[in-house]
């Protein structure tokens, strides 16, 4: 030992707390330190295990200092500090060993006054033999230092670092600056001043210690080394590390793997709610309020990621300790009060320790480890490749699910050839062009008034704020987002169908005859290829595609994903739940319930229909089945009970009126109505179907599988999932809906998908029958075999050729945005009546606000009340020719313009023609249009016969008004009612009932400012709470995160023991007794130093 080194007088304290695991290790590597203590005080706070006897064995009964449970580390420190141990003189000749007394004599009159320090230890770490000669040597080089901190090792694998100094970053979250799981290599070495160093292995000036007053005792454990850390820079001092001092700890506290005795509070809770003490004490006054504000959002933003993660336990943790600091004023303002004594040092002296962008740079370290993670499976899967292997390109690319999705998508891009420069422009049939931008479908989505036709309160329809959402991914495009679903539903659909048939197709075990012939059998990826590419070419979905019948697409999507999720609700596949204990069964039954919900709330958003047809299915199945149990029943609650209320209040609507059941997104147009023979080929009519015989030979082997012994439960399931769909299907197109303006018979699309998919599911079974049959030796089965396997792939061959052949055209197509004339589309406010005599006589109509019509505007326009009432009564009599004043009053309900599509082909055209009161203004081989005499506006002042126009914006207005010659009335086109709010020159305006319908206001003769608005709040709030509630089912969804590794280490390892260790536990412990001190061997050193006796230490 060096002379300056003997200057150095260490008291070392070793805090004990159930460590009897570690103490052993601990005990060895402290008594052979190469540079030994002056003193030692031992501390046992309330240990439960065999600590206290080996602490007493090693250092003797009577040198244990023992502490309730309930004590903290800091005030254990304190409290052995105050020992007569901690401050028993020591001689001048005992800091230097007789083997280096020479260099003492030498050094008599140039000896430095003595330095004491404090060398802090836990149960649970172990120094290396020269720790401490290391720390003294760094100490020796800056007498400026006054806490030095070692190299700390993981206890477990003593390659890993664990830290090197801690910092912290603005919102109080503790930071190493080392990568999980980071070798030792040497990469950190060398002496650096950090903000923080952790108590394991810190050596502190005892001066310095006692100046500042140690820890504090109010932390308890966590945190209160940053914080006196903090305290050292405020003061003037050095905090350094010293990476050749090297410390292996095992951080049990942390990690969970033993009890916290002194509180019994969560230790994520205590953690966080120092680090906000720490961080709101020690700073500036000036800058603590920044740093609390900062602190809260950055508190409740951890909160609401831990939430979404599905930690909800750790989101209440995290909220709670930020409400322990906010509902203690009187704490914090002690601790600030206490920590400005003794500051000298201004706070950018600390600033330059904290981290910044840390967030940011984690996110990017999490997405690399995961790509990295990933890339480490796949080279481990192929260790055995040799190099003629493909490349990870090209074996994504030969996967079986991708090369079905890729065909599909080909044969989608040859149909839909008609299609391809629509972008945009895509629309007809019932398909609305999305027009505009992401954020017009928001605003439609959140606006509490709808200027739609005559004008509505009515919310929009959920599947609007579907694509709002899908829009915004898309880049803001709305065109995008629809033609991905609609001319990308079908490999969409082969996508999940392919998904969903992992589950049903498997491989089955090969024993016996099927080993040997399971070189010749036809591959399962094989069959799902083909279960998925029937299902996404039904006639449903290439009618779909044809018709602009979003809505069905989207379900075509779905319908995969929610038979998925429901199957495993009630327990399917049986093999795998019962590989799972029941806590496992539960979570797995619980996850696939709320998904259910989740997709089945979109998919009832654009097709109300299929909720009451999965109720209908899970009543059935929920009949065949055995009883699900309380957990079932609680299950199936979930999955539709959950999708109408989390699409309120248009379910209210749909209840109120269940005509709208059978409707779906998008206009309600007339089609083709199917035969009954074309429902029983699965053709729900219209455009884009392939011919009834297209299907003939997946029928034919659905029957074939009706005699099948095997997989009998797949094929009654599908047969009767077939006969329920075709039976929804008949019924529902027998009916006829009114929507809107459009009269029209139901499509039964959605409904024979259900259908499709269980004549599939039938199918599928005497299809992987057949592949068996045919990998054996029996002639005759090998040829049954073959020709249902013949029969089952002219299905996906016919149905795709004559897709190709006949195209995706038909009302769906790519329209002209200009169709109706400019002067139509102004700006004004004013309204255009479009006007169409179907065959049966009727006159239909439509109102339009200038603009081109939006999607979601058909659900909400107005069906029945006063004003659709007036309307009526004014079409049928301009369209009748009946003379007097149809003309002003439909001035007076805001219409300007009369417009007639395909004039040549409407007798309603020459009636027009005939009127006095309008005026044609151009007529082409598309429309005519015609313009009423009168002055037309949403917002008029009326005063005696002078009707004069107002300026007034899509829904709010402010307006000046000229002063008159007597009373006037303020006409707002827009039925009345209690939403409307108005004021002149800032005084309320009494609101009445004109012409039986319209909003009206009496206004003086004095002008003035007139405003008109209409509150939106409740419909905000709504939306609020509905999003809240969307995502709340989202995160219960999906599968739990991974608990946090530091707090919860030692639980998973109790619960992996679980009751055979329980049991056992007894014998361990007999087995894990420890020896005498004598016997323990010290940890792994290069030169192992002779261990001294008990006496000489105590």
């Amino acid at each position: 030992m060096a002379p300056t080194l003997d200057r150095h007088v260490v008291t070392a304290v070793l805090v004990a707390h159930d460590g009897a695991r570690w103490l052993p290790e601990a005990l060895k590597a402290l008594l052979t330190q190469s540079r030994p203590v002056q003193r030692l005080v031992t501390v046992d706070t309330g240990s439960a295990d065999r600590g206290p006897a080996v602490l007493a064995e090693v250092v003797g009964e009577n040198e244990v200092l023992t502490l309730p449970r309930t004590t903290g580390y800091g005030e254990a420190i304190a409290e052995a500090l105050r020992q007569d141990a901690a401050s028993a003189p020591v001689p001048e000749d005992e800091s230097a060993p007789a083997h280096h007394a020479h260099h003492a004599d030498q050094a008599q009159g140039s000896r430095k006054p003595r330095t004491e320090w404090i060398w802090l230890l836990h149960d649970d770490c172990a120094p290396e033999r020269d720790a401490l000669d290391r720390l003294l040597r760094t100490a020796d080089a800056d007498p400026n230092v006054a806490v030095l901190g070692p190299k700390v090792r993981d206890w477990e694998d003593r390659r890993v670092l664990r830290e090197l100094g801690v910092t912290v970053d603005a919102a109080g979250r503790r930071h190493t600056g080392l990568d999980r799981r980071e070798f030792d290599q040497g990469q950190h070495d060398g002496v650096r001043d950090v903000l923080s160093v952790g108590s394991a292995g810190m050596l502190v000036r005892r001066d310095v210690w006692e100046r500042l007053g140690g820890f504090d005792v109010e932390y308890g454990v966590f945190r209160d080394d940053l914080d006196f850390c903090w305290r050292v820079h405020a003061a003037g001092y050095r905090v350094v590390t010293a990476s050749d001092a090297v410390v292996y700890h095992a951080e049990a506290s942390r990690r969970g793997l033993r009890e916290i005795g002194m509180t019994a509070e969560h230790p994520a809770r205590r953690d966080r709610r120092n680090a906000l003490l720490t961080l709101l004490a020690n700073q500036p006054l000036g800058a603590m309020p920044r740093a609390l504000v900062r602190n809260v959002w950055a508190s409740l933003a951890h909160a609401l990621v831990l939430v979404v993660t599905k930690r909800p336990g750790m989101a209440r943790e995290e909220l709670r300790a930020l409400g322990d600091v906010l509902r203690s004023p009187g704490r914090l303002r002690r601790a600030r009060a206490a920590r400005a004594e003794g500051r000298t040092r201004a706070r950018r002296s600390v600033r330059r320790f904290q981290t910044r962008w840390v967030v940011l740079r984690r996110a990017g370290e999490a997405v690399s480890e995961y790509f990295a993670a990933h890339e480490r499976d796949r080279e481990d899967r192929d260790d055995d490749l040799t190099a003629d292997e493909p490349g990870p390109i090209r074996r994504f690319l030969a996967r079986p699910g991708v090369m079905v999705v890729l065909g599909l998508a080909a044969v989608a891009v040859a149909a839909e050839r008609s299609l391809a420069t629509a972008a945009g422009r895509l629309g007809g049939g019932a398909l609305v062009p999305a027009w505009g931008g992401a954020s017009d479908l928001w605003a439609q989505y959140l606006s509490g008034w709808h200027p739609v036709g005559l004008g509505t309160d009515a919310g929009s329809p959920p599947y609007v704020g579907v694509l709002a959402v899908l829009s915004t991914a898309a880049f803001g495009k709305p065109w995008l987002a629809v033609s991905v679903l609609l001319l990308g539903g079908v490999p969409l659909a082969g996508l999940t169908a392919y998904r969903a048939s992992r589950l049903l197709v498997v491989e089955a075990p090969r024993t016996g005859r099927r080993a040997r012939a399971s070189g010749r059998r036809v591959p399962v990826s094989a069959v799902r290829a083909w279960f998925a590419a029937v299902y996404a070419l039904l006639p449903a979905a290439t009618g779909a595609v044809a018709g602009g019948r979003i809505g069905t697409c989207v379900v075509l999507v779905l319908l995969p994903l929610i038979a998925v999720h429901a199957a495993r609700l009630y327990g399917f596949p049986r093999s795998q739940a019962a590989g799972l204990d029941a806590r496992t069964r539960r979570k797995r039954a619980g996850r696939a319930a709320w998904t259910v919900a989740l997709l089945l709330a979109v998919a009832m958003s654009f097709v109300p229909l299929i909720w009451p047809v999965a109720l209908l299915a899970a009543g059935m199945v929920r009949a065949l089945l055995d009883r699900p149990g309380r957990q079932g029943l609680r299950g199936l609650s979930i999955a539709l009970g959950v999708p109408p209320l989390l699409t309120l209040p248009w379910t209210a609507g749909l209840l109120l009126h269940p005509s709208r059941f059978l409707t779906e997104a998008g206009l309600h147009r007339r089609f083709d109505p199917a035969a009954p023979a074309d429902l029983l080929a699965l053709d729900p009519g219209g455009p884009g179907t392939p011919a009834r015989w297209a299907l003939a030979g997946l029928l034919a082997v659905a029957v074939c599988a009706l005699p099948l012994r095997s997989r009998r439960g797949h094929v009654l399931a599908g047969w009767l999932l077939a006969v329920f769909g075709l039976l929804v299907a008949v019924l529902t197109s027998a009916a006829t809906v009114t929507k809107g303006a459009d009269e029209a018979p139901v499509w039964p699309g959605a409904a024979l998908l259900f259908a499709g998919a269980g004549v599939l599911l039938a199918a599928t079974a005497a299809v992987q029958r057949a592949t068996e049959a045919l990998a054996g030796h029996h002639l005759i089965y090998k040829a049954g075999g073959a020709a249902v396997l013949a029969a089952a792939l002219t299905a996906p061959v016919l149905a795709a050729a004559l897709w190709v052949a006949g195209g995706a055209g038909g009302p769906l197509g790519r329209l002209d945005p200009d169709t109706v004339p400019q002067f139509v589309q102004g700006t004004g406010g004013v309204r255009t009546l479009v006007l169409h005599r179907e065959p049966t006589g009727r006159v239909s109509y439509t109102v339009l606000r200038g603009a081109r019509p939006r999607l979601g505007e058909s659900e909400v326009t107005v069906e029945g009340g006063r004003a659709r009432d007036r309307m009526d009564d004014l079409v049928a009599g301009l369209s009748a020719g009946r003379e007097g004043d149809d003309g002003p009053a439909l001035t007076r309900m805001g219409v300007q313009y009369l417009l007639v599509p395909h004039p040549a082909k409407d007798p309603l055209t020459r009636v027009l023609d005939a009127s006095p009161e309008l005026t044609r203004l151009s007529r082409t081989g598309t429309f005519a249009v015609w313009r009423l005499q009168a002055t037309s506006a949403r917002m008029m002042l009326l005063e005696g016969s002078t009707v004069t126009p107002l300026s007034a914006g899509r829904v709010n207005a402010r307006v000046q008004i000229p002063p008159g010659t007597g009373p006037r009335t303020l006409l707002l086109a827009e039925p009345a009612d209690g939403g409307w709010r108005a004021a002149l020159n800032g005084d309320e305006v009494k609101a009445r009932t004109v012409d039986g319908w319209a909003q009206g206001y009496d206004l003086p003769t004095a002008g003035g400012e007139f405003e008109l608005t209409r509150s939106m709040t409740m419909r905000h709030i709504w939306v609020a709470i509905q999003g809240i509630a969307v995502l709340l089912v989202a995160v219960l969804a999906l599968p739990g995160a991974q608990t946090d590794t530091l707090m919860l280490a030692g639980e998973r390892e109790r619960r992996r023991r679980g009751r055979r260790g329980r049991r056992r536990a007894p014998r361990a412990r007999a087995q894990r007794a420890l020896p005498p001190a004598s016997t323990v061997e010290p940890p792994e050193q290069p030169e192992p130093a002779e261990e001294p006796s008990t006496e000489e230490v105590s």
